[in-house]
C-alpha cells in the first residue's frame, strides 16, 4: 500500500453534514467531492504523525486512507449541494463512517499510537 491516501475528517462537530469530509491538497481547508480532494503520499502521511491521525475519546476522528479504497463507496451528490453539482462524495451516514475507520492505513495509526506514548 503505497497511496495516494486521502485524510478523512470525521469530527463530530460535522456529523450533521451530508457528506465526509476530506482534506484538499497541501493540507488547505476541506471538500466533500474526492475530485476536490488531496492526494497525499505514504511518506507523507506517516511522517504526519498527529497532524494527519487524531482520537478524540477512542474514537478515530482524523487519518489517512488509501483512496483506491475510498472510491468504491462514493456516489453523485444530491443536486444543488456542492458546486456545479462536483461529486462524487462519501455519504456522511453511521455505516461509511464506520467502514472508513475500518479503512483507516493501520501503519499510520500504530505510528500516532507510538507518537502518543512517547508524549505521556
Amino acid at each position: 500500500m503505497t497511496g495516494p491516501f486521502l485524510i478523512c475528517d470525521l469530527r463530530p462537530e460535522w456529523n450533521w453534514r451530508p457528506y465526509v469530509t476530506f482534506w484538499r491538497p497541501n493540507n488547505a481547508n476541506y471538500a466533500y467531492p474526492l475530485v476536490w480532494s488531496g492526494d497525499y503520499t505514504e511518506a507523507e502521511v506517516m511522517k504526519g504523525g498527529s497532524y494527519y491521525t487524531t482520537v478524540e475519546s477512542g474514537i478515530l476522528i482524523r487519518f489517512p486512507v488509501l483512496r483506491s479504497l475510498v472510491e468504491p463507496m462514493a456516489v453523485a451528490p444530491d443536486r444543488g449541494h456542492i458546486d456545479g453539482d462536483t461529486g462524487p462524495v462519501v455519504l456522511n451516514n453511521p455505516e461509511n463512517c464506520a467502514k472508513l475507520r475500518e479503512l483507516a492505513y493501520q501503519p499510520a495509526l500504530l505510528a500516532f499510537a507510538k507518537e502518543m506514548a512517547g508524549a505521556a
